[in-house]
């Protein structure tokens, strides 16, 4: 009996210790996945640094850049943290400076950290975590404090306008730089969102597949890829373009720092852009039959964009050389002009390269014309005959005898010569 209950306390006294130990284990757990909140303080006193009025967008910004993501690396759930700290900032904004500064931040760690917090980072402002369409600042020329109205100047009114303008524009930029990652080599390639979950189309079998409609298949999948590529650089460089700071904006460091990693990702994004377009060109030219319409419509629009935006980008680039905001060490792109003959070019491949059937209006007109003209032409030496006569001379030879001769009178003689026999 003792032995038994021996057993029992031993066998009890096991279980407390397993319990013991997965309590422990659970508890550090969750002590690793919720941050420490020194760390949490350390990461909120380099986002001042960053962001405070002494931020001033040189080295010493960068320097703090890379200590924010040294301590978001040590804490897996830290970049949440500091994610919702930069979008209260800019959400209490009210200066153009200010919300300028959290911005930038923005922008230098989406483009510092490596590519798991990249993910990170444009999945948190997916998820509405990480706003930057926040900015609020207020460019009114009446500048108010409690009930007392202070009526600014004209030159004062009109920095502030030229500043929250700019603000608002590099916020339009940033929403849409979230949608573009660092490949590999280190240039800008946009992210194309996974289409929804079709839940009744995964329940039917894959239909079969030859090697036919493969190649149809992945033939399209390219040329819609560098399609889609191809307006991304589009709408970015839009974008670009309209940020160009006057001389009263360009004045602030902060905008300076802004305006050149704009500038400098405006370069990559052109000769993407650039390089697109040929292989385009070349995808239209050679295989253009195999293009499903809406390809071939989207080719268009984009060549037809491209018109009217080359000069522009062109234009754009040869003010930045003269602007103060843009360094002058800058090796500027070759902005090729894209003239409306690419394009239209382009909207005739269609009727020269692809068999046009019998049913087109334009086509039938153009031969019932033609027909008209030809039997126009042929009437004036007899229409009736449709088809080319051929027309046989035989020869007939008459011999006479003496009576016949003697009854021939002298007059006709000379026409009977040809056919008496020699």
């Amino acid at each position: 009996m003792k032995v038994f209950k021996g057993k029992i306390w031993a066998a009890i006294g096991s279980l407390m210790d397993h319990a013991g130990t997965a309590s422990t284990t659970k508890s550090s757990s969750l002590a690793a996945a919720v941050p420490d909140r020194a760390l949490l303080a350390d990461i909120e006193a380099a986002i001042e640094r960053c962001t405070g009025s002494s931020s001033g967008g040189g080295a010493n910004d960068d320097r703090h850049v890379h200590e924010i993501l040294f301590l978001v690396s040590n804490a897996p759930g830290a970049i949440t943290f500091l994610s919702r700290r930069i979008t209260a900032r800019l959400e209490a904004a009210r200066a153009p400076a200010a919300a300028l500064r959290s911005l930038l931040l923005v922008h230098r760690l989406l483009r510092s950290g490596d590519r798991y917090f990249e993910q990170d980072f444009r999945g948190l402002w997916a998820s509405r975590e990480l706003r930057v369409d926040a900015p609020r600042c207020s460019c009114s020329p009446l500048a108010t404090a409690g009930s007392v109205v202070h009526y600014a100047s004209a030159g004062t009114a009109a920095v502030a306008s030229g500043a929250c303008a700019f603000v608002h524009g590099y916020s339009a930029y940033l929403e849409e730089r979230m949608q573009w990652v660092i490949n590999q080599a280190g240039n800008l390639e946009p992210v194309r969102k996974p289409p929804p979950p079709d839940h009744d189309a995964a329940k039917l079998p894959p239909p079969p597949s030859s090697s036919a409609s493969s190649s149809t298949s992945s033939h399209d999948a390219s040329a819609e890829t560098l399609l889609f590529k191809l307006a991304m650089c589009q709408r970015l460089l839009d974008l670009a373009i309209q940020l160009l700071p006057d001389n009263n904006t360009s004045a602030s460091a902060a905008a300076r720092s802004a305006f050149g990693i704009v500038l400098r990702e405006s370069f990559k994004v052109y000769d993407a852009f650039a390089e697109g377009v040929d292989v385009m060109l070349l995808l239209l030219s050679r295989s253009l039959a195999g293009l499903s319409k809406p390809s071939r419509v989207t080719a268009h629009e984009i060549l037809k964009k491209a018109c009217a935006q080359t000069p522009e980008l062109k234009e754009f680039y040869h003010k930045c050389k003269r602007s103060n905001a843009s360094s002058k060490s800058l090796e500027y792109p070759l902005v090729r002009v894209v003239t409306p003959a690419h394009a239209f070019a382009m909207e005739m491949e269609p009727v020269t390269m692809i068999p046009i059937p019998e049913e087109d209006g334009c086509l039938q007109e153009e031969k019932v014309e033609a027909k008209a003209g030809a039997e126009a032409i042929d009437g004036g030496r007899g229409s009736s005959f449709a088809h080319k006569m051929e027309t046989t001379i035989s020869t007939v030879w008459v011999e006479f005898d003496d009576e016949d001769r003697k009854l021939i009178t002298a007059d006709d003689d000379h026409s009977l010569k040809a056919v008496q026999p020699s």
